[in-house]
């Protein structure tokens, strides 16, 4: 079993591997004044991460044609607060989260799958 001290450890190892730096948006909707609502995308933290692309790319059925679409797995610090409806900046790029992968007992980082605003 691991110590508190150990984990501890271990999440500072999985954090030196975040090489780059990723803004967390999460949009907020406001009324427009006609029945409708604008969406404005904040910044809620600034935080260390690391991007890789899935495995394989996935098939899609868009409009009556196959479509690939490239997924993303984008590692964050242990315990980073992201919901599956946030966006994800990273340089130039933008992801939207779709999901967490499932936490281990021992959560020593926060991975996501994601895939790219193009």
């Amino acid at each position: 079993m691991l110590t508190a001290a150990d984990l501890t450890a271990i999440r500072s190892a999985a954090n030196a591997s975040l090489v780059d730096t990723c803004l967390i948006k999460r949009a907020t909707s406001t009324s427009d004044g006609v029945g409708g609502y604008t969406s404005t995308w904040t910044t809620t933290a600034t935080v260390a991460c690391r991007v890789a692309p899935a495995r394989s790319p996935a098939e899609l059925h868009l409009a009556e044609r196959v479509a690939a679409v490239q997924g993303w797995t984008i590692t964050l610090p242990y315990n980073t607060d992201v919901l599956p409806t946030d966006r994800l900046m990273v340089g130039s790029r933008t992801f939207e989260v779709i999901g967490r992968l499932a936490a281990e007992t021992y959560e020593t980082a926060r991975r996501v799958v994601c895939v790219e605003i193009l």
